[in-house]
């Protein structure tokens, strides 16, 4: 019998970090909506916890921590603050990501440009930039969008088609030839762009660049990546590697919604109703259902979690099916912490609608987390796809072919 992949041994002391935050991370959560960034000491908090490493190589002092630590750690972070929970899976994520793509002389011309430390990363998912090749490297120009942490960041990646006489270069295999650039956020143009409902804190603005060279060391293939460095962890693309963190934001908020319905309910009486909320048997039957329904798609969720974190030290390749599965359940927990919040909201009647109620906020935040491609809707129908054995499953989530080195 296989011995379970075993989980890392900071999960503990990562989870006390996130206790210790809570004054600073909750002071801030009004404060980042004005801003629409965090504040100061709000990211220092995070940086100081070593959050900001936790998907990092063990090599670079990271702590590569697996699937289901991650999605706690950010679970706890998201019942205190969306934003804030949302920016520190998107920072770990991206500076763990790039840490392990990125060739070694890029690597030390990082670490050189932040005073010998790795730096805190954001970035655009996208390849909204073009680029023609340099001597050295590439000329690159575009416009990205969901560049998540920016107002914090030092450094950021962004993808790019590679273009030679005016159209996209091929691979070998015919495909377009896509890259990803880092460069620092002070060579691009960050733009005001970040007015939105939900998640105002995270300042996920556009950013911009018009002919900013890059040289080939601070670039690596956009989708067909090869971990330079790092164990299991890194053998999963882009939407796998960044999932399983940004599943916790989801629970976090869910629960927090409930919690404070809850709480509201011991007190609250509704015009006309005589009696408190917490005595009204359909608000009983209703918080009953919300609860029960996020604690199965928690459940769901971390067996999910477990069997991939299993598969990568096995060095198995997952089916259509297993990597359906794990969409699928990122998407129901997404939809389920959605029902949760909507229904606390609607019971916490109008003090819900003031700024100063944790329910509105919350009811925002979740709302714009769950437009995420990574928990569309479409990831219920891909899994009735693999089900049946029809054409058009999604394998894109975790490796589909054997890794090309054995598991550490």
């Amino acid at each position: 019998m296989t011995a379970a992949a075993p989980r890392i041994p900071e999960r503990d002391p990562l989870l006390e970090a996130v206790d210790k935050m809570r004054p600073v991370i909750e002071a801030g959560a009004s404060e980042s909506e004005s801003l629409r960034r965090l504040p100061d000491a709000t990211v220092r908090a995070l940086a100081d916890s070593g959050l900001f490493r936790m998907l990092l190589p063990r090599e670079m002092e990271g702590l590569e921590a697996d699937p289901v630590t991650q999605s706690e750690v950010i679970e706890r972070v998201a019942y205190l603050d969306g934003s804030t929970a949302w920016c520190a899976f998107i920072g770990a994520s991206s500076s763990g990501f790039v840490a392990a793509q990125l060739p070694d002389a890029g690597i030390r011309e990082v670490v050189a440009g932040s005073g010998g430390v790795w730096p805190v990363f954001a970035g655009s998912p996208s390849t909204g930039g073009s680029a023609t090749r340099v001597p050295g490297g590439y000329r690159v120009s575009g416009r990205w969008a969901w560049a998540s942490g920016i107002g914090h960041a030092t450094w950021l990646q962004a993808g790019f088609v590679v273009m030679e006489d005016g159209a996209p270069a091929r691979d070998a295999n015919g495909a377009p030839m896509m890259r990803t650039a880092i460069f620092p956020v002070a060579d691009v143009e960050v733009e005001d762009s970040w007015h939105t409902m939900g998640l105002r804190g995270t300042g996920s603005a556009h950013f911009n660049s018009a002919g900013l060279v890059v040289p080939e060391e601070r670039t690596y293939p956009f989708l067909d990546t090869t971990p330079q460095r790092g164990g299991v962890l890194f053998q999963l693309p882009v939407l796998g590697f960044f999932g399983p963190a940004f599943s916790g934001f989801f629970q976090g908020l869910g629960r927090r919604a409930l919690d404070e319905v809850a709480r509201i309910a011991q007190t609250k009486t509704r015009v006309l109703a005589g009696s408190r909320l917490a005595e009204r048997a359909v608000f009983q039957r209703d918080l009953a259902l919300a609860d029960g329904r996020l604690r199965a798609a928690r459940l769901l969720l971390h067996h999910e979690l477990e069997a991939l974190w299993q598969r990568l030290h096995e060095g198995r390749p997952a089916s259509a099916l297993e990597n359906n599965r794990l969409l699928f359940a990122f998407t129901h927990n997404a939809q389920t912490a959605v029902e949760a919040a909507e229904m606390a909201f609607r019971y916490g009647g109008g003090e819900a609608i003031f700024l100063e109620s944790p329910l509105q906020r919350i009811k925002r935040d979740v709302e714009a987390g769950a437009q995420h491609v990574l928990v569309s809707e479409q990831n219920f129908e891909l899994l009735g796809k693999a089900m049946l054995g029809v054409d058009g499953a999604s394998p894109g989530i975790a490796p589909v072919t054997p890794p090309p080195s054995a598991p550490r």
